[in-house]
């Protein structure tokens, strides 16, 4: 019997393999169901790799196994293996085969493995470093925003944490209206290589919403921050925009570093913000 890829990996001692033709001892994976035959190869596979169905270091099994199991023909699946190559999630060599690469080397800000990342059994960690990487970038964003933004695009920051703080008794509002918010910070950064990251990173800044304003209270918490913000961009006052952007950053931050038993990092964070005078 073949077994889906999302079943494949329930824990380490139980993957299912393939036994019939190859006695690999592969994880089985499934035929594939059709949505787009060359778009489903790619996500079944880029989701075992990151699921660790397929682990890192280790080669796919061979082209004729892995495309009799997925139901699709060896051009299909060289396609998608070539997607995957390109993102930096395989390798692929005479005579070695294909190898699944080490996470460094994979494209972690692609889209596609943002999203695959984000909705994997691992989200939570890799929510808390996407909040590593926002206090990290976030605040000098801010803080060119403050000086670069136009009018028009001033304008744009007041009416999305406007529209932000109308999602009080609306929580379901809230993510797209928060993602809006920070991109339109980005935007007025007039860095294009920030407003990419931001474009990028709204897969994993949902789920990282999700963890953050979970319980009840938490998204009114966060609010005035937004406002300070705001209102910091608006008075052109690049340091508070920056040192607000960063308070505002470290609130996930440290929600996540006490789920995580990151306690160390969190207390680190919080003296060095008691020593800064706030």
């Amino acid at each position: 019997m073949i077994y889906g890829l999302a079943n494949a990996y329930s824990g380490p001692a139980e993957r299912p393999t393939v036994s019939d033709r190859s006695g690999s001892g592969w994880p089985a994976v499934s035929a594939v169901h059709r949505r787009s035959l060359h778009e489903e190869v790619v996500e079944q596979l880029g989701r075992g790799i990151v699921g660790g169905v397929f682990a890192e270091g280790t080669s796919l099994p061979n082209e004729a196994d892995l495309a009799g199991n997925l139901g699709v023909s060896r051009n299909v699946l060289r396609e998608a293996v070539k997607v995957l190559v390109a993102k930096g999630m395989l390798d692929v060599r005479p005579k070695t085969g294909t190898t699944i690469r080490s996470k460094q080397h994979w494209h972690m800000l692609d889209p596609e493995v943002l999203t695959w990342e984000a909705s994997g059994d691992l989200h939570l960690p890799y929510a808390f470093n996407f909040c590593e990487f926002r206090l990290i970038v976030e605040p000098k964003a801010s803080f060119l925003a403050a000086k670069r933004a136009t009018d028009p695009e001033i304008k744009a920051i007041r009416d999305a944490c406007d529209a932000l703080e109308a999602c009080v008794g609306h929580l379901e509002r809230m993510p797209d209206a928060d993602i809006e918010f920070h991109q339109s910070i980005q935007r007025a950064s007039h860095n294009a290589l920030l407003q990419h990251l931001g474009v990028l990173t709204a897969a994993i800044m949902r789920v990282q919403l999700t963890y953050t304003a979970s319980k009840p209270g938490d998204f009114e918490r966060g609010l005035p921050l937004h406002r300070e913000l705001t209102e910091a961009i608006s008075a052109r006052n690049a340091p508070l925009a920056e040192t607000v952007s960063r308070a505002l950053c470290e609130m996930p931050y440290l929600d996540l570093a006490s789920r995580l038993d990151e306690n160390d990092i969190g207390a680190t964070l919080v003296s060095e913000t008691q020593e800064h005078g706030r």
